[in-house]
């Protein structure tokens, strides 16, 4: 059965953003969506307890999942697949990084834990990945965008004037997610 995965990211929520228009929008089609809540915050945003929720829900998770991932939830889906060695249908990663981002000390202190070196692993486990980025996202160089795009062997679609995706850049809504699945 086909069934979606939203994930936020770094001090985020399942209610910010375009995540909640997209989980009505893909409930209004019937669809199974999970639109998580995951630990935010320095000493409560750690792999482990990440991990924790979407353990929560593996039982769900199957070789035709959608995952829509934003910003460090990325890198977390790549560490939490390879070290299950679970397979999904597609990972949709939207603004996805690897790196310390030198923003502040907090954002890279709760990031570090989700950084993994078996980014190549996702291609085995993930039929179809996508990466979206923009040319002007001001928390991620766009070289680290495009490195993590490479480094998982996805399709690249870069949105010229996207920020970081999330309602600040414009993104209470992300009709093109749509098209992708």
């Amino acid at each position: 059965m086909k069934n979606y995965f939203i994930i936020h990211g770094s001090f985020g929520s399942s209610q910010e953003n375009w995540f909640p228009w997209l989980e009505k929008t893909l409930k209004r089609g019937g669809e199974q969506v999970f639109n998580l809540d995951f630990p935010i915050g320095v000493n409560r945003q750690t792999y482990q307890n990440w991990e924790m929720v979407l353990n929560s829900v593996k039982r769900f998770i199957n070789e035709e999942s959608i995952f829509f991932c934003h910003s460090i939830s990325c890198v977390f889906l790549v560490k939490y697949l390879t070290r299950n060695n679970l397979k999904i249908g597609k990972a949709i990663f939207v603004s996805g990084f690897n790196h310390y981002l030198g923003l502040d000390e907090d954002f890279d202190d709760v990031n570090c834990t989700m950084f993994t070196n078996r980014l190549g692993e996702i291609e085995s486990l993930a039929k179809e990945r996508i990466c979206i980025y923009s040319k002007n996202d001001p928390y991620v160089r766009l070289e680290k965008l495009e490195e993590f795009a490479k480094e998982t062997k996805a399709k690249e679609v870069c949105i010229e004037d996207g920020g970081h995706f999330n309602t600040a850049s414009g993104y209470s809504t992300f009709e093109f997610l749509l098209r992708l699945i």
